[in-house]
């Protein structure tokens, strides 16, 4: 795995919950989008230290996660509807792209199910970001963090053609479905908001299934 922080990084995403805090409308932002990249390929160990860190630069009246967005909403499910949906965008476009250029009908099977089932999850989660008024924060765009296709590899991806092709969005699509099942997983266990909770299990579920599909 090219990150190898994956594993902690999604273990305690109730943690994460202090992103939300930086990225609701109107908090201050403790570091600029390229620093907070460069925490996300930090060593395990630096994860659970850098989260705090940034929650400190969101101090001041009006960053309380639960007073800005409603209080159904707890600072997991911001977290993770904040991660899943720019997550979710990158590998939808990956899985149009692969649809008319795979070598291997398998791959292209799967990534019809990705553009169709994913997209159609992408559209809840955006509708529930409206709801938790955070639909304008977008703390994660443009960061290389686990699971999301970035504009690099996908022009890569582009580039390349049949079998190096396959190879390489097999890789992205196998990061994005492993990633989101754990993130799915931890915002089932301690997310709050029902909605939010309902749709993180449709995703863990319909995630693993194509996960399922993808050839080793």
């Amino acid at each position: 795995m090219r990150r190898a922080f994956v594993g902690a990084a999604v273990a305690s995403l109730a943690v994460c919950g202090a992103l939300a805090a930086v990225a609701v409308p109107g908090a201050h932002v403790g570091r600029a989008p390229a620093a907070a990249a460069s925490v996300s390929r930090q060593a395990p160990g630096a994860v659970a230290d850098a989260v705090p860190e940034a929650a400190a630069g969101a101090g001041g009246p009006g960053t309380d996660v639960a007073s800005t967005s409603g209080s159904a909403f707890n600072p997991t499910d911001l977290a993770w509807l904040q991660l899943a949906a720019p997550m979710t965008e990158q590998a939808v476009q990956l899985a149009r792209l692969v649809t008319t250029r795979a070598a291997s009908p398998d791959l292209r099977a799967l990534a019809t199910a990705v553009a169709d089932t994913d997209g159609a999850e992408l559209a809840r989660l955006h509708a529930l970001l409206v709801r938790a008024g955070a639909d304008q924060a977008r703390p994660h765009e443009g960061h290389d963090m686990p699971g999301m296709t970035t504009a690099v590899e996908y022009a890569a991806a582009e580039q390349a053609s049949g079998a190096a092709f396959d190879r390489l969005a097999g890789t992205y699509l196998r990061e994005y479905l492993e990633q989101s099942v754990r993130l799915a997983g931890s915002e089932s266990a301690a997310g709050r908001e029902p909605a939010t909770r309902e749709l993180a299990a449709d995703i863990r579920r319909n995630r693993a299934a194509e996960l399922a599909r993808l050839t080793p």
